[in-house]
């Protein structure tokens, strides 16, 4: 019972997340998980099944990389916060963390709190950034500049396996 229960969930988790297109001689083209290949035998699992096909109707296979994070920005994820000269900045981004901090300055007595919205690469450059994001308490455009030019000094780590795109945050206290 614990085995077939195991395999059956098995199964459902393998049909939501198809790994492989395999493309037959038919033209058919199916979205599946290979399991094995035993004596020229595909042994695949679609549509919640197991199934076989013989290696003489198989045209092609793709094999999808699976990213199972999108990107988006997680509303409530963990802020990180850090001091950079004198100045509280705090990053909220998915499982990355600073490699070069923002370089932030300022050359006027202006005060504010600046939420920039940021489009992180794989590599971890800013691509983006976009000052006035919901918790910003100013509509100062100078301190968005500086907000915004801030943001984009900084760089975050490498996550080479993950979304092509991460969003985050970077607010920065003035």
């Amino acid at each position: 019972m614990k085995n077939s229960l195991t395999l059956i969930l098995l199964f459902c988790s393998i049909c939501i997340n198809a790994q492989h297109t395999v493309v037959l001689n038919s033209g058919e083209k199916i979205e599946c998980i290979v399991l094995a290949l035993d004596e020229d035998v595909w042994d695949v699992v679609y549509e919640g099944n197991e199934r076989k096909i013989h290696m003489k109707d198989v045209s092609s296979v793709f094999f999808k990389e699976y990213i199972a994070y999108d990107g988006k920005l997680i509303p409530g994820g963990n802020e990180k916060s850090i001091v950079v000269n004198g100045f509280t900045v705090k990053y909220k981004i998915k499982d990355r963390i600073f490699d070069r901090e923002p370089k932030v300055s300022i050359g006027s007595q202006d005060k504010g709190t600046v939420v920039v919205d940021i489009i992180v690469d794989r590599y971890g450059n800013v691509l983006s950034a976009e000052a006035g994001a919901p918790g910003t308490n100013t509509s100062n455009n100078y301190l968005y500049v500086k907000a915004e030019t801030a943001a984009k000094s900084a760089k975050f780590d490498e996550n080479l396996k993950g979304p092509l795109k991460t969003e985050g945050t970077i607010t920065i206290i003035y």
